[in-house]
């Protein structure tokens, strides 16, 4: 086989994992022994030479619904994604999304705040090549997260941002939350916490997911909080969580017990970013993405028709 010939199967097969079979780059890379980069580069060419060609199945009802959730919740933004059968399909429907406006909404200059999660792994996964701003600059707000689904860590998605924007890419070495005073303070006055921290809190731009009720979020699944501090939480009301800082339905903060400090921005710097794109879908997410919203930490939003067609309803 030549290496022209080889070059092209290994695009034709690169584009069919990634549009037809809905696999991530990363797994893409490890199937056929090449980096990620090069995967990147084989869907640029898979799109440059026709072999993919995307066209656009939607109803004149799903633009509709984006320009009346905008209306009702004074939203800047919103894209709805149809409902999935699972899980690990939504996600990726919504990192879709996600990807096309954070593509629109940042330019150069701009800071990029970032929170982690498996939706938001999405996200970077669908930033196919790159698009190189001038000046920008990427970090994570909150802490890391033991345990996470590989790439997913708030670090790893800034790392993955950055590379997109050709920008550099600050991480917040901490963890995401710790059980004593003490250590949260020795972390705060960390010269590397503190810079990454002062950073954030002037970015022009927050993206981040939502964390279902604390029974069923990945904190608690991670093992990041426990079922004395799972409870502590549902009985303050608590309907998820926010870049790992827990709303009640309303919309309020909800404080954490004694033996639970997060270490990233606050609620109150987070709603000081002037563009906080928000996403997130499914049943589980319902209640805490109508806090989210009512609460007014979203001006982007992404969800699927489900959490929509909930929101409109309340309005």
């Amino acid at each position: 086989m030549s290496d022209f010939d080889r070059k092209g199967s290994e695009t034709a097969r690169a584009a069919w994992l990634y549009y037809q079979e809905d696999r991530t780059q990363g797994e893409i890379a490890q199937e056929l022994r090449v980096s990620r980069s090069t995967v990147t580069r084989l869907l640029q060419r898979a799109k440059a030479e026709g072999l993919v060609r995307i066209s656009l199945n939607v109803t004149a009802g799903t633009f509709e619904a984006e320009r009346a959730l905008e209306r009702a919740w004074g939203l800047e933004r919103a894209r709805i994604v149809p409902d999935a059968a699972d899980e690990a399909t939504q996600q990726r429907w919504l990192g879709h999304a996600a990807a096309e406006l954070l593509v629109q909404m940042v330019g150069d200059d701009a800071i990029v705040a970032v929170a982690g999660g498996a939706t938001l792994l999405a996200m970077a996964d669908a930033l196919v090549g790159q698009h190189p701003l001038a000046g920008a600059q990427v970090v994570a707000m909150t802490g890391g997260l033991y345990n996470a689904t590989p790439g997913a860590d708030a670090n790893d998605v800034t790392r993955r941002l950055g590379q997109c924007f050709a920008a550099p890419a600050r991480p917040l070495l901490a963890p995401v939350s710790v059980r004593d005073e003490a250590t949260a303070l020795g972390l705060a006055n960390d010269p590397g916490v503190r810079s990454a921290l002062d950073l954030a809190r002037k970015a022009s731009l927050a993206v981040y997911g939502f964390g279902a009720a604390p029974g069923d979020s990945t904190l608690f699944r991670l093992g990041h909080i426990t079922p004395d501090q799972q409870a502590f939480l549902r009985a303050r009301g608590a309907v998820g969580d926010i870049a790992c800082r827990w709303i009640d339905r309303d919309g309020q903060p909800v404080a954490p017990p004694p033996s639970i400090h997060p270490i990233g921005l606050s609620l109150d710097e987070l709603k000081g970013i002037p563009q906080r794109l928000a996403v997130g879908g499914g049943a589980l997410e319902q209640e805490v993405i109508h806090a989210g919203v009512r609460g007014g930490f979203v001006t982007t939003l992404v969800t699927d028709e489900r959490n929509a067609g909930a929101l409109l309803a309340k309005r």
